[in-house]
């Protein structure tokens, strides 16, 4: 007998003329638009991929394989039982293929898909016949505020299905769900467990992800049942606060460092290359004045990383750290973001207002991140705000006080922005009391030192490496992308990696190799003044301006150096952009 879900799957099956005796559709999508995919999905693959791989041993044992797939049904990631997933390939059970109703016929992923609930399909209630020697367990994931984001699936051969293959995928897509909202949010606390029919705990935990003013931003699936979805964006009742646990507090874990702790280390960025150990030496110097920081850096460097550390790192460590991407926001909305409204200011606001960012951030840290992309109104009233150290909210005729400090940070050469009247110079003088040149990757010297530290965090407690041919592809790229890029790449290797090894063939580099090896050509026909010229440039810059470890880089003498920096008119310190 066909359970309901069943039933409604295989009638959409007839309704959409799909025929059971016929092969299904067996497309792969290519290797270009899974990449795309997988980094359209990188918080899904980012927090599923250790439970995954804890999950491994199970299904090796039982000759099972667990899937992810997409909301769309695209599957971006497999791991198990290597012979069955060899057999499972010939019904395109793989990563790439898609398996959507409309596709595939009544499926555990493409109708979990649709009833947006736990599904399993057992051999004969596979709606096409090719499929019918399966069984496979699929449980929805949904996002901490309730969106669709993909389905984990669990498949065997229907004479060896695990009775509890259906529970194991409901709690990995729960454990995923759990997650992601402590990835995300600032607070969470657990409600109490609700008693179930039979009279005793549930063992799922009711979580719920608060902002820092005690607003619901998340709930698992457990709490929505408890508190009802509506209670999103909702201020949390203070005696449900009172009886939860808390389960996450980033506000007193996150900035609990003592002003005196110049020297301590700073994890997060990771790197031995001097070049990289003097601007975060500058940064953690910067973290105990209170003179406003500019950090320049391309994109991908970690510029918001510096700007958490100067934060964390100095007296208003305890207090918040508000960043704000000054490119997102439009012209219009940026007075009423940073510097908030009364109620009624515009249309759309909020009945009874909302402060701004930099009240917001009250004792602690503004991080202006973009700051190049801000247009000239904004500014303006930006700039007015610094001089005058208040904020007047869109809509009132009262000004506030802030006490706030301010990190900016941007890709362009503002200068150069002066010079073509995008960027009011009184501004960037404003903002430039310390500026940290944060170098770009192909500058570090670090590169596999610092993708040996992001695949550990990537793959937890398992042991991957990287052959010798694969360290040396990571250092012959010049990474465009900077940092951002390097993650991407290794995460993608992780997945494609069979073993505990990580070979060149599984750094995919997307066909950029090509315009370095002819930028490099074009590099290389240069004439001796100009690379004399280059070298000297870069010494100064890799050695920070210091002339006398600039001239040993050089192997000549330091008046010999001096002598040449008077022949080419070069002044130091050096700026990324002069080379």
């Amino acid at each position: 007998m066909l359970s309901t879900i069943v039933q409604q799957s295989w009638k959409r099956c007839q309704e959409s003329s799909l025929k059971a005796t016929e092969k299904a559709n067996d497309q792969i999508i290519s290797s270009r638009r899974i990449k795309e995919i997988i980094q359209e999905n990188h918080p899904l693959i980012r927090e599923s991929f250790p439970l995954f791989t804890k999950l491994a041993p199970f299904l090796l044992s039982t000759e099972h394989i667990a899937l992810l797939s997409d909301q769309d049904g695209n599957i971006i990631h497999t791991v198990g039982d290597p012979v069955f997933a060899n057999q499972a390939q010939k019904v395109q059970l793989q990563i790439g293929a898609n398996w959507t109703e409309g596709n595939k016929g009544t499926n555990a992923i493409g109708t979990a898909l649709i009833a947006q609930q736990p599904v399993q399909i057992q051999g004969d209630q596979h709606y096409f016949l090719e499929n019918r020697f399966l069984t496979c367990s699929a449980s929805p994931i949904f996002s901490p505020t309730g969106e669709l984001l993909g389905v984990i699936d669990i498949s065997t051969r229907k004479e060896y299905s695990h009775p509890f293959a259906l529970t194991i995928a409901c709690m990995i897509a729960e454990a995923v769900q759990n997650r992601l909202m402590l990835a995300e949010a600032e607070r969470v606390i657990a409600l109490p467990r609700p008693l179930t029919t039979a009279g005793g705990a549930g063992l799922s935990l009711p979580l719920v992800g608060l902002d820092q003013d005690d607003r619901i931003i998340s709930l698992n699936e457990h709490a929505k049942k408890h508190l009802g979805k509506e209670a999103l964006g909702t201020t949390i009742d203070p005696e449900v606060e009172r009886a939860g646990a808390k389960i996450q507090d980033q506000r007193r874990r996150v900035w609990s460092m003592s002003p005196g702790s110049q020297a301590k280390p700073f994890p997060r960025l990771a790197g031995s290359c001097p070049l990289f150990l003097q601007a975060k030496k500058l940064g953690q110097k910067a973290a105990h004045v209170d003179f406003p920081v500019l950090i320049n850096g391309e994109s991908g460097t970690g510029k918001e990383l510096f700007a958490q550390m100067i934060h964390e790192m100095g007296p208003r460590a305890k207090e918040p750290f508000i960043a704000v991407n000054c490119s997102s926001i439009s012209e219009n909305l940026i007075e009423s973001e940073l510097f908030g409204y009364e109620g009624g200011a515009f249309t759309g606001a909020h009945r009874e207002g909302r402060i701004g960012k930099f009240e917001a951030a009250k004792h602690g840290t503004i991080f202006l991140d973009e700051i190049g992309d801000m247009s000239l109104r904004a500014q303006a009233a930006l700039l007015r705000v610094l001089q005058e150290k208040i904020v007047t909210p869109v809509g009132s005729n009262q000004s506030r006080p802030i006490h706030a400090r301010v990190i900016a940070a941007t890709h362009r050469n503002l200068p150069e922005e002066i010079k073509a009247g995008r960027f009011r110079a009184d501004l960037y003088y404003r903002l430039k009391g310390v500026s940290i040149q944060v170098p770009p990757l192909r500058m570090r010297a670090d590169v596999v030192q610092l993708a040996e530290y992001l695949i550990q965090k990537i793959a937890g407690e398992e042991p991957i490496f990287l052959s010798k041919e694969a360290k040396l592809k990571l250092r012959s790229y010049s990474w465009p992308g900077n940092v951002r890029e390097l993650q991407g790449v290794l995460m993608q290797a992780c997945f494609l990696s069979e073993t505990y090894e990580i070979a060149a063939e599984h750094i995919q580099l997307e066909g950029l190799e090509e315009a370095v090896v002819s930028q490099e050509t074009e590099e290389a026909v240069q004439s001796l003044r100009e690379t004399e010229l280059q070298a000297i440039k870069k010494a100064l810059y890799t050695s920070g301006g210091n002339v006398s470890q600039a001239a040993k880089l050089l192997q000549i003498g330091r008046n010999t150096l001096y002598r040449k920096m008077a022949e080419y008119h070069i002044t130091s310190p050096m700026n990324q952009g002069d080379l």
